[in-house]
């Protein structure tokens, strides 16, 4: 082969090299969350109080709250707050660009990797239909709270005054 023409094709093969070293771009990563998950990641780590909070990019309210999200963490360090996206893989540049605007993308973060999501969401609450958000409030010194809903509902409010006065 000419030398002329080995240059464009080894451009090619390094830039294609490089794409594929840097990835999509995106800075956040979803881990996969499949069958038998959720147990593991209850799991308190040091006692401390673990929040499991399921969102989509096709739920409003799930959007609307991600900034909130943001103020929480920022205000609860001593607690874990794991999200877990129940997108398809589609979605999840959307997710991630949307967790990246609200200053959410150091925050640990999961995604649906298994296409029987009922029963994902069996093994959250036996209760729980798929609506959301939907977050699972767990504690050592509290008993596990399923809420539907909002940062502002009720049910989680409660729980939070609980959890946060026994530490005191």
């Amino acid at each position: 082969m000419p030398r002329f023409r080995s240059f464009p094709y080894t451009l090619s093969l390094t830039l294609l090299s490089f794409i594929l070293m840097i990835g999509t771009g995106r800075s956040l990563e979803f881990k996969p969350y499949g069958r038998g998950d959720f147990d593991q990641i209850a799991h308190l780590r040091e006692q401390r109080a673990r929040i499991i909070h399921y969102w989509s990019v096709t739920c409003p309210a799930c959007i609307a709250e991600l900034g909130q999200w943001a103020k929480f963490i920022n205000d609860h360090r001593d607690m874990d707050i794991i999200f877990i996206n129940t997108d398809d893989d589609e979605d999840r540049e959307r997710a991630a660009a949307r967790l990246e605007k609200n200053g959410l993308s150091q925050a640990t973060h999961y995604g649906f990797s298994d296409s029987f999501v009922e029963k994902l969401y069996y093994e959250a609450d036996k209760n729980w239909r798929g609506e959301l958000p939907f977050t699972v409030l767990i504690s050592a010194n509290a008993p596990r709270v399923s809420v539907t809903g909002a940062l502002d509902d009720p049910h989680f409010v409660a729980w939070l005054s609980q959890v946060t006065s026994i530490k005191k």
